[in-house]
């Protein structure tokens, strides 16, 4: 039984409606004394314990059943509803409700007037509700959200085959048994409301709880359906996602007003991490119209678990695909590029089919080597389809194999063979796209559109120098770049009209900065300089406007100029997750740091397997302060791949944050001791050995960067990270602005990185953000 009571009476002042005095069982104080030891007439059955919660509806009390020796429930009825209420057609209705057995009901017990006051009792779970839950923790996991949803909307499912609507589903009334989910209440406002609804509506009741109401059950409908169940779920769901409930009035009834009138904030504008398919279902399910709604509850739990609790599935998971990376069959392993390509460049022909999701590059790719069973990569990717193959190539002459399979149960839908020329290998890769579509067409998804593929160069060698360029460009090592842009710049002399090569070369140029500790302006500007050169040849190339767009923010500082452009990329190819995740530090620049964990979500769910995508949104939430969340995503980052300095960098300034100091100051030693370290890890824990009051220590550390700096390049963001922990502010803005001279990316996050907040009121800083002109941003 639910230990609070159910509505609050909506004539009634909200000064006047009566608090609970707990949510749950675990942390209800005792009641006052002098308490009745056995009031309402029940001595003989019953002996109260104590008063466990009381509201707009009723009051509850726990006790012990004599006869049994067992603790229980009982809710007494306020005195205006008892009054309102035939006292014989309540007890009827709660014994018809009492029929009710269902793993996640909590059963009545027994129910009756005792001295004129109407009552019912059910089993006690000590288990505590949801609301203690929600009181404490405020959001919970999206799994375990998803999970009590399926358990109460069972519970639910049952009730309405059996034709009994529950009419107050909200957190108060999900309680916690052994763990599981179980729904209390179950018919009661039904009762009350069938028994008695004239009387109830003029004494100035309303049967439900407003902030969970249907617009049905506020505008005062008596006959609410199963929908209306399905609509008070949707509030459930939404607040244990987001914190808080879709609708909050100053009062009972201009809650109530919001139900009928207003829209609810999309879920994901409060918790980006939230999928995008349960964020439809919850919208669909808080539908003003009963006919918009789910049909039924197991409707809308099947709506939000399609997405799985580990994240894997998105709405087009039926409609999915995977291009695992073909095997290079050729005995010169250095034809792996060739295999690689052939998988990269189906997987683009693929992503622009409308209707058909393909998973990205880095996904399948951190499948190579690794062979699994064609049903475990389909689960592992949220796909329905497979095509895996085999590249072999002997001098001019190519052999390439490719099956489809279903991911279900295994089964081949279709294989080929393909004995062709070098020159053929164009033709080889359309063909297989076309037949691919043409085989899901005619086994599952009848409506998907043609391939579209487009070709950049007619020319096999330079498109043979450019797949070698990518392959380089991808191992994203100081020594692949430097090869990438060789062979880059090889294609383009083949065909100097090939705009991916120059798109390439912009990528590169821009990447090094990432694996070479160098100055920035001649990169980046070579960078810009390519990335128009591809547009000018080709301006529907998404990739090059993404490119341009990086370098215009992190470079140019040109924020209208890069936001277009990274709108335009986005445009063209909606599934770039590069695109996205650029984008995402854009916003989150310009302090719109929601948007941007939005944008950095739909990166993560379009590449799930990318340790840069999990990096990026720990970057995001530590710039939007949600320490918690940062950490999360950080430490799974590390666990993707414990080599990656940067991650275990970032997570140090989050434990910082969080005056964790000595954990901070453990995750950096780690950074520093990783092979290839650069000085930004040095800096950042000397940073956090300062903020720890051990000075000499961090002085040794900028002893050791100044060093650095005397054979080499050192950026002078590292030494103001340095002096920023050490408190020295007027250093620390001498080498921001020295950052600043160099265009040097990192203070384009002037506004909301938090480890500049104690230099934030120095009189230069103002000077630097007019300067990048990022105080208007803000």
């Amino acid at each position: 039984m639910n230990h609070t009571p159910s509505s609050i009476p909506l004539t009634v002042p909200a000064s006047q409606v009566p608090e609970l005095s707990s949510t749950g069982v675990n942390a209800i104080p005792s009641a006052p004394a002098g308490l009745p030891v056995s009031p309402f007439g029940l001595g003989d059955r019953y002996t109260i314990e104590r008063e466990l919660g009381h509201g707009g509806m009723a009051t509850v009390y726990l006790a012990e059943e004599r006869k049994h020796g067992r603790k229980v429930a009982i809710k007494v009825l306020r005195p205006e509803l008892t009054a309102s209420v035939d006292a014989n057609r309540f007890t009827r209705e709660i014994q018809i409700v009492a029929r009710l057995s269902h793993p996640h009901i909590v059963p009545l017990i027994d129910s009756g007037d005792a001295d004129g006051v109407l009552y019912y009792v059910s089993a006690y779970v000590p288990g505590g509700s949801l609301r203690d839950r929600l009181e404490r923790d405020g959001k919970l996991p999206i799994d375990d959200a998803l999970r009590i949803a399926g358990e109460i909307g069972a519970a639910l499912t049952y009730a309405h085959r059996n034709d009994f609507v529950h009419r107050d589903v909200k957190p108060e009334n999900i309680l916690f048994a052994e763990g599981l989910a179980v729904l209390a209440d179950f018919g009661i406002a039904t009762a009350c409301s069938e028994a008695g609804a004239a009387a109830i509506t003029g004494a100035g009741l309303a049967i439900g709880t407003p902030a969970y109401m249907s617009p049905e059950q506020a505008s005062g409908e008596s006959n609410v359906g199963a929908r209306s169940d399905v609509y008070s779920l949707g509030c459930v769901v939404y607040e244990m996602l987001a914190g808080r409930p879709p609708f909050q009035g100053r009062s009972p009834r201009a809650t109530m007003v919001q139900h009928l009138t207003a829209t609810p904030q999309a879920v994901r504008s409060l918790r980006p991490e939230v999928p995008p398919p349960v964020e439809t279902a919850i919208a669909r399910a808080l539908a003003k119209n009963p006919a918009d709604r789910f049909e039924s509850v197991s409707d809308f739990v099947a709506a939000l678990t399609a997405d799985d609790g580990s994240r894997r599935f998105s709405p087009s998971a039926t409609r999915a695909i995977a291009v695992l990376p073909f095997v290079n069959a050729s005995p010169d392993p250095d034809n792996d590029y060739l295999s690689d390509g052939i998988t990269d460049e189906l997987i683009d022909a693929l992503a622009k089919v409308t209707g058909l999701r393909v998973a990205s590059r880095t996904s399948v790719f951190a499948l190579k080597g690794k062979p699994q069973d064609v049903r475990a990569i389909g689960a592992l990717l949220g796909t329905t389809v497979v095509l895996e193959g085999t590249v072999r190539k002997m001098g001019q002459r190519l052999r390439i194999t490719a099956q489809l399979a279903n991911a279900n149960d295994g089964r081949v839908l279709w294989s080929q063979r393909y004995d062709r020329e070098l020159d053929d290998v164009f033709v080889i890769q359309d063909e297989i796209a076309r037949t691919i579509v043409s085989t899901l067409r005619a086994t599952y998804f009848a409506d998907l559109a043609p391939p579209q593929p487009k070709r950049y160069t007619d020319n096999v060698v330079a498109y043979g120098l450019y797949l070698r360029g990518r392959f380089e460009w991808n191992k994203r090592t100081t020594e692949g770049i430097t090869e990438a842009i060789r062979y880059f710049e090889a294609a383009i002399a083949e065909d100097p009209g090939y705009a991916l090569a120059y798109t390439g070369l912009a990528d590169s140029y821009a990447l090094q900065l990432d694996y070479r500790n160098v100055a920035v302006a001649d990169g980046l500007e070579r960078a810009k300089h390519y990335a128009r050169k591809a547009l000018e040849l080709d301006e529907t190339v998404a990739e090059a406007h993404a490119s341009l767009a990086w370098v215009l923010f992190i470079y140019d500082w040109d924020w209208p100029g890069a936001e277009r452009a990274f709108r335009r990329a986005i445009e063209l190819n909606p599934h770039y997750a590069s695109a996205h995740q650029w984008y995402a530090f854009l916003l989150a620049s310009q302090g719109k740091c929601e948007e941007g964990l939005v944008a950095a979500h739909t990166a993560l769910e379009l590449d799930p397997s990318s340790v840069s995508m999990r990096r990026t949104i720990g970057w995001l939430y530590y710039y939007a302060r949600r320490y918690d969340q940062a950490r999360d995503h950080l430490a799974r980052a590390i666990e993707m791949n414990p080599t990656a300095e940067e991650s275990y960098r970032v997570l140090g300034f989050v434990l910082a944050e969080q005056g964790n100091l000595r954990e901070a100051e453990r995750v950096l030693r780690e950074a520093v001791a990783l092979p290839g370290s650069v000085s930004y890890a040095t800096s950042a824990l000397a940073y956090v050995l300062a903020r720890a009051g051990r000075t000499a220590d961090a002085e040794c550390l900028l002893t050791d960067l100044t060093r650095l700096a005397d054979d080499g390049y050192v950026s002078p963001v590292a030494f103001a990270i340095v002096h920023i922990g050490l408190g020295n502010a007027d250093a620390a803005i001498d080498w921001v602005e020295r950052a600043h001279a160099e265009r040097r990316g990192w203070l384009v996050y002037l506004t909301v990185n938090p480890l500049l907040d104690t230099i934030r009121h120095h009189p230069r800083f103002a000077l630097l953000l007019e300067k990048m002109r990022l105080h208007a941003a803000r």
